[in-house]
């Protein structure tokens, strides 16, 4: 697809935060579009102000979600989607409800967030389990290394879809058919790539797949939701019950506990009716605009990045590039001397990015463009 002649994928209008800042830093929170911020007003100007009227309304939206996030993950059906409020609360409803037994382990690697640690870190101190932590060699982590760890003892295989550090992005279908041979669980934290990236978790076969929305998915932060593959729903207990976890939600009578037959089971109570909103529109405009093209264009961004980076002097890249040169994700961080000195100055200029780990990263989406990269090339060369 030939973006040199447009330059750009969307009309910049739609994000209102592109009017003061070049905004390179959707790996941390990505921009609303105005489409969204509109359906918020709406819900809250002409809606919520008559208090539970519009309630079955609003289940319905909340339907509607969860269709357009299996239409955007390719999952077999809505009913494999459980909302959260980020990509956190979705790791540890798998962790908390797998049954575990003393003596299993789980596989992570040393690049992950935190997010994608702790609740692991949490169920091997409850119940006496062994973490297996592959390493990571120049910012990969070779499959070779999951294959030195995963036994049959192996309960749980867990990364992080693109690592957040540099954007190195792992084959899930390796991982997946690596972990199913020992018939350990395959779960995903998938919050810094899907949006940017296109996926299809039947196809790349994950067995749970956790995101929150407020990256890629330029929704409302405190939105996400959880995959559970159809077949693994009875293998998890529900830890935290509530309300609308029950078959019948609206029997509010003195009952036994009957989970619902869908992964409502793990929505809990009153849901987060103004982020689901917010992200259903979100959702709505990626598909609109396609998910494939999106990923193309993402791509594109950070391929010019790499090429901007490299006229530079004494600049590091450390994001994996393929053999050609290329990245594999949107996610691009380098590092030279006076590093926090350099994202100081951008941020003064407005340009924003983030600094992990002792680099810069700078992660560029669909409302960006070639200007953008050489606005921030051109302060970079004078700092």
């Amino acid at each position: 697809m030939d973006f040199e002649k447009k330059n750009l994928l969307v009309d910049r209008n739609d994000f209102p935060g592109l009017r003061e800042y070049i905004y390179l830093n959707s790996a941390a929170v990505g921009l609303l579009p105005q489409q969204t911020i509109a359906a918020i007003k709406e819900y809250l100007e002409s809606e919520r102000i008559y208090g539970n009227i519009l309630w079955s309304e609003w289940e319905q939206r909340l339907d509607e979600l969860r269709v357009l996030i299996s239409r955007l993950i390719h999952s077999k059906s809505h009913e494999e989607i459980a909302l959260t409020q980020n990509t956190s609360a979705g790791l540890n409803i798998v962790a908390n409800g797998i049954k575990w037994k003393k003596g299993e382990n789980i596989v992570i690697n040393d690049m992950e967030f935190p997010a994608n640690i702790y609740p692991w870190q949490n169920q091997a101190k409850e119940h006496g389990l062994d973490i297996r932590v592959a390493k990571s060699n120049n910012g990969k982590v070779p499959i070779e290394e999951y294959e030195k760890l995963i036994d049959d003892n192996t309960r749980v295989v867990s990364v992080s879809w693109v690592e957040f550090q540099n954007g190195f992005t792992h084959n899930l279908r390796e991982i997946a058919e690596l972990s199913h041979e020992y018939g350990a669980y395959f779960v995903v934290d998938g919050i810094q790539g899907l949006g940017m990236l296109t996926l299809d978790v039947q196809k790349e076969n994950v067995d749970f797949f956790a995101c929150g929305g407020s990256k890629w998915l330029i929704s409302p932060i405190g939105t996400g939701f959880l995959y559970i593959r159809q077949e693994h729903l009875e293998e998890l207990d529900v830890t935290f019950a509530g309300w609308r976890s029950h078959a019948d939600p609206h029997n509010f009578s003195y009952t036994w506990f009957e989970p619902a037959k869908t992964a409502k089971r793990f929505d809990g109570g009153s849901p987060n009716v103004i982020g689901a909103i917010g992200m259903k529109t979100s959702i709505n405009y990626l598909l609109q605009l396609n998910p494939q093209r999106i990923k193309e264009y993402d791509l594109y961004l950070a391929n010019y990045l790499v090429e901007r980076l490299n006229e530079l002097e004494n600049i590091r890249i450390l994001s994996p590039l393929d053999e050609n040169g290329t990245p594999k994700s949107s996610i691009i961080s380098f590092t030279t001397k006076d590093i926090e000195k350099i994202h100081t100055n951008l941020k003064e200029h407005k340009i924003i990015t983030s600094l992990r780990l002792g680099a810069i990263r700078i992660s560029p989406h669909l409302y960006n463009s070639r200007d953008d990269i050489d606005v921030l090339i051109e302060n970079i060369k004078t700092q």
